[in-house]
C-alpha cells in the first residue's frame, strides 16, 4: 500500500470510530425499541414506551439546546423509516399510530401527534418529506411523498404528494420550480 492509500484507509476508520458513541448512545437510550442498523443519537432523547417504537436503518437524531422526545402509549405504534433525520426539540407522540416514511428531514421544535385531547387519529407521513422548524402535525393528517411543510405551519388536513403546506391552519400550494432559473426541486 502506498502512503495515500494508507491515509485514506485510516481516515475512513477514524470517521467510523467517531460515530461509535452515537450508535452506543442510541442503543442505550432506545433499549426495548426495534432498531435498524446504525441508528445514531447525538445529544439527549427522552423515550417513553419503547416497545411500540420502530426505527429504520440510519435514522439519526441531532443535538441541540432542547432534547427531543418519542412517546408511544401502550398499544400504539410509532415508526420512522430509514435514513430519516430529526433535529433537536422534536416531539413525536403516538396514542394510536404515527408513521414517518424514509429519508425525511424533520426540523427543530416540530410537534407530531395523533391525539390532541379531543380527537385521536393516525398520522401518516410519506417518504422524502421535509418538515421545517416549529411545524405542528395534528391528528388524522396524511402527508404525501416529497411534500414540504413550511416553518411554523399547523397542518390539520391532508397534504398531497409534492405539495407545500404553509400557514396556520396550513393550506397547500404547488411546489413550482423553474429549470430556466436553475432552481432545484430538492427539499
Amino acid at each position: 500500500m502506498n502512503g495515500s492509500s494508507t491515509r485514506a484507509l485510516s481516515s475512513i476508520w477514524l470517521s467510523r470510530a467517531s460515530r461509535v458513541p452515537g450508535w452506543l448512545r442510541a442503543r442505550w437510550t432506545l433499549a426495548g425499541a426495534h432498531l435498524g442498523g446504525f441508528v445514531h443519537l447525538d445529544g439527549r432523547l427522552r423515550v417513553r414506551g419503547p416497545r411500540g417504537i420502530s426505527l429504520g436503518q440510519r435514522v439519526f437524531f441531532l443535538d441541540g439546546p432542547v432534547p427531543s422526545e418519542l412517546v408511544c402509549r401502550p398499544g400504539a405504534e410509532l415508526s420512522i423509516g430509514g435514513g430519516t433525520g430529526l433535529n433537536y426539540g422534536t416531539s413525536i407522540r403516538a396514542t394510536r399510530s404515527v408513521r414517518i416514511g424514509a429519508s425525511c428531514l424533520v426540523g427543530s421544535m416540530v410537534l407530531i401527534r395523533d391525539d390532541d385531547g379531543f380527537r385521536t387519529a393516525p398520522v401518516v407521513i410519506g417518504d422524502e418529506v421535509w418538515i421545517a422548524h416549529g411545524a405542528i402535525i395534528e391528528p388524522g393528517v396524511t402527508i404525501g411523498d416529497g411534500a414540504v411543510i413550511s416553518a411554523g405551519a399547523v397542518v390539520t388536513g391532508a397534504v398531497p404528494a409534492g405539495m407545500m403546506a404553509v400557514g396556520n391552519p396550513a393550506r397547500c400550494l404547488p411546489r413550482a420550480f423553474s429549470a430556466e432559473r436553475g432552481s432545484s426541486p430538492g427539499p
